[in-house]
């Protein structure tokens, strides 16, 4: 099922995505990323995985510091806990779908990161400025990064997405930017 809005863009990320379908099981988007565009940070799911599937262009993937370009038609599938980024190499556009399996609250992190990144608040490796935003953002796209022992990560984001949700912070973030 796919509502309105399901396209929006990323100024730090250089790239703008289009969501493609939607149900509990699977989100999948398209993904046009500009040159020199791309994660900047390595991260890691634990309850999802994601394939990427190259339509047009290079894309190049680093999955447990091991890297591979992408090109049309190639497709590659990120498993649970495999750090990973993307990047745009290349010097051309490139266009790629992602299916993320199961969806969970994907669309809306992304939603939110993107929101948040349109309005200049984030940093230059697009996390958050505000930690609150950062802690409901992450838990959404169930995202961690790697080197850092995942149980400090979970306490630190289930204490500030209790706070946010006394405080009604996580509310006015979701209403804002997930739509």
């Amino acid at each position: 099922m796919l509502t309105k809005n399901n396209k929006f863009s990323n100024p730090i990320i250089k790239d703008e995505i289009e969501i493609l379908y939607e149900s509990e099981e699977k989100l999948v988007f398209r993904t046009y990323l500009k040159p020199n565009g791309g994660q900047s940070g390595f991260h890691y799911h634990t309850k999802i995985s994601e394939t990427f599937k190259v339509i047009k262009g290079e894309l190049n993937v680093i999955i447990n510091k091991n890297e591979k370009k992408l090109k049309d038609k190639d497709q590659i599938t990120i498993r649970e806990f495999e750090s990973h980024r993307f990047y745009n190499k290349s010097g051309k556009n490139v266009i790629f779908d992602v299916e993320i399996t199961p969806a969970r609250e994907m669309k809306k992190g992304l939603q939110l990161f993107y929101g948040l990144a349109k309005d200049g608040k984030v940093y230059r490796n697009n996390m958050p400025k505000n930690i609150f935003y950062l802690a409901i953002g992450v838990n959404m796209m169930d995202a961690y990064i790697p080197n850092t022992p995942i149980i400090l990560q979970k306490i630190s984001i289930s204490t500030l997405l209790l706070i946010s949700k006394v405080l009604g912070i996580n509310k006015r973030i979701i209403n804002k930017y997930c739509f």
